[in-house]
């Protein structure tokens, strides 16, 4: 059976792998509170350089929003005409509008007709955007998309230039840059020294301790895994990433997923058509070619699959949903947003009508619609098993970038058959807890950081409200999205 699809490792290689303070923000209706306590004194806030506040659309020591519908994560209805209390960095209250009680002296946002919900957790988030003629680091855009289209966290799932993310990363924890919290893996890791330059091979498991412990002290919090690594180097990297703390996930081909849960790993990428369980015959620690085509055979309700999730149960293996990256290789559903266009440089927007070209051609990769929709009902039916799904998109020359993606994962979520709660705790507090910060951020409840989306209009009732992002709140501070997205503006592509 043709697909037209790569061989696995070639599908690696291409990126898979007393008053209140009154504020100009039209269109918000800002009111005066007298009720409640006095003001006390705001929690450490973050200390921004200029180049950073510009895009500051609120800061205030205790800030109220009110008046908005309100979906916190957890999968719970949406609730209406709710309000969130937000001193400092944290969130201090939840409730009603009508019931809340607001200090004198707050800043008083009045978000009728608006919807808040989490700030978007991205799990499988690149600094580089990577066509199949060249790759060029996104250190500016990038941060400044997330931010804009609502992803105050994201995690990165390998690097070509890992030391850009790491200095990016103290950037902006140092408020010098705009952009979202962010875990690093460090660069990719491989088994075979025939790879691309974007691997670092691995051989045997003390060279995968010594790489590792390496990374560790260099500030990584994750660790990657690729294609052609052996179970032997994976179970050694495993083990010696957790001693120092870190975690590890995979876009694996070699090793299966119920190996790879036997052996401890803590998050799978992709999804079922990565998975190569399915696969007849496979020999052990070799990538079959076959892999990412067979899954078209499968059933997604079959025997094979339910055994895959309860062992991703048993061991508490996290997976990582990418459809808005796939779909953009399914000739019947591939489309280019005008969203994302308007981000991309000159040049590049050519290379990616190109490439848009070349797909509706048959000429590059795609992958079969059947296969998309088993993709589509695997993450549904892990979710529904009681697995823990993340989601997160790759940035790549046809023209799935950073923010937009992670949306379109939600509009996809929904139509996979996830509530719209639901689907929104995928991309919010489940990838908070993948990450071990659920405690922290996530889910908008008392406690947690004021980590934040204010979205125009209703995503619950109509999907395709959740691009509608009109300010991100980190951390307490209020981004105007606006502003970060006209900054970000024909820049993909260039830097």
């Amino acid at each position: 059976m043709s697909t037209g699809l790569p061989s696995p490792l070639q599908a690696c290689r291409y990126g898979f792998l007393g008053m209140t303070k009154r504020i100009a923000m039209r269109p918000y209706v800002l009111t005066a509170s007298l009720l409640g306590a006095a003001l006390l004194p705001a929690q450490e806030r973050p200390k921004l350089d200029p180049e950073v506040r510009e895009f500051v659309r609120v800061d205030a020591p205790v800030i109220a929003l009110t008046h908005a519908r309100l979906v916190d994560g957890t999968a719970s209805p949406a609730k209406d005409d709710y309000a969130v209390l937000i001193r400092g960095e944290k969130i201090e209250a939840v409730g009603p509008t009508s019931s809340l009680t607001i200090p004198s002296g707050a800043t008083v946002l009045d978000l009728t007709g608006r919807t808040l919900i989490p700030g978007i957790v991205g799990l499988h988030e690149h600094t580089y955007f990577r066509s199949t003629t060249h790759t060029t680091p996104m250190s500016f855009s990038a941060p400044r998309i997330w931010l804009g289209y609502g992803v105050t966290t994201i995690r990165t799932a390998g690097s070509m230039f890992p030391y850009n993310e790491i200095n990016l990363k103290r950037a902006i924890d140092q408020g010098a840059v705009p952009g979202p919290r962010m875990h690093i893996t460090g660069p990719y890791l491989n088994g075979s020294a025939n790879e691309d330059g974007m691997n670092r091979a691995l051989r045997t498991p003390d060279e995968a301790r010594r790489v590792i412990a390496y990374w560790a002290e260099e500030g990584a919090t994750w660790l990657k895994f690729s294609g052609s690594i052996t179970r032997d180097v994976l179970g050694a990297g495993i083990d010696e990433a957790h001693k120092h703390g870190m975690k590890v996930t995979g876009h694996l081909c070699s090793v299966t997923f119920r190996e790879a849960a036997a052996l401890g790993i803590d998050n799978l990428e992709h999804g079922f058509i990565t998975n190569s369980d399915y696969v007849p015959d496979k020999k052990p620690d070799v990538c079959p070619r076959e892999n990412m085509m067979y899954q078209v055979n499968v059933d997604v309700g079959g025997p094979e699959v339910q055994a895959t999730i309860r062992d991703l149960l048993a061991h508490r293996t996290a997976v990582t949903s990418t459809l808005s990256v796939y779909e953009l290789f399914v000739r019947e559903r591939a489309k280019l947003d005008p969203r994302a266009l308007a981000l991309l440089a000159p040049e590049t927007r050519k290379e990616v009508e190109g490439e848009f070209a070349a797909l509706g051609a048959g000429q590059m990769f795609s992958v079969p619609l059947t296969l998309f929709e088993k993709m589509m009902a695997f993450d549904l039916l892990f979710y529904r098993s009681g697995g823990t799904i993340g989601a997160g998109v790759d940035p790549w020359g046809n023209g799935s970038l950073p923010g937009i993606g992670n949306l379109r994962n939600y509009e996809i979520l929904v139509e996979a058959g996830f509530k719209p709660e639901e689907a929104i705790q995928v991309l919010t507090a489940n990838g908070a807890k993948i990450l071990g910060e659920y405690d922290r951020f996530g889910s908008i409840e008392p406690g947690k950081y004021a980590d934040l989306s204010v979205i125009r209009g209703d995503p619950v009732r109509k999907a395709s409200d959740i691009y509608e992002v009109e300010m991100a709140f980190k951390r307490g501070v209020g981004y105007d999205s606006a502003k970060l997205l006209r900054a970000a503006a024909g820049q993909v592509g260039l830097r």
